[in-house]
């Protein structure tokens, strides 16, 4: 969104993106210069991905398919990082579809879900 224009203006469900990059109006539209934004996402994306690409050699993959949650960490204090595998907890296959969730966290989110409607359900 940066690369096409965007300024963070946080008006998006407005309709009055000052940039244009968020609206249906005509008029506001104008002020997205499609082939400059062309040329600076195709710059944005390029470059994205080469950096992925030297993220991964690094870590001694070849494809981001093997990237594992052992494979990024994340700074939680000024002293401290821990790997993603320690911070988060992961379902195995098919664990949401059986009778009980290991996952406390999950399970109590999966109680709350309801299919015909966004809004939780009180667990």
């Amino acid at each position: 969104m940066f690369a096409v224009g965007c300024i963070q203006s946080q008006s998006c469900h407005t309709n009055r993106c000052p940039t244009g990059v968020a609206t249906q109006d005509p008029l506001r539209q104008r002020a997205l210069v499609v082939p400059d934004k062309a040329e600076r996402v195709y710059h944005f994306h390029r470059n994205t991905l080469h950096a992925l690409s030297e993220m991964l050699a690094a870590a001694g993959l070849t494809h981001p398919e093997q990237l594992e949650a052992h494979h990024l960490v994340r700074r939680v204090s000024d002293t401290e990082i821990r790997l993603y595998s320690q911070l988060h907890v992961f379902l195995q296959p098919g664990e949401l579809l059986a009778s009980e969730i290991k996952a406390e966290f999950y399970g109590r989110m999966w109680r709350m879900a309801q299919a015909g409607s966004f809004a939780p359900a009180h667990a």
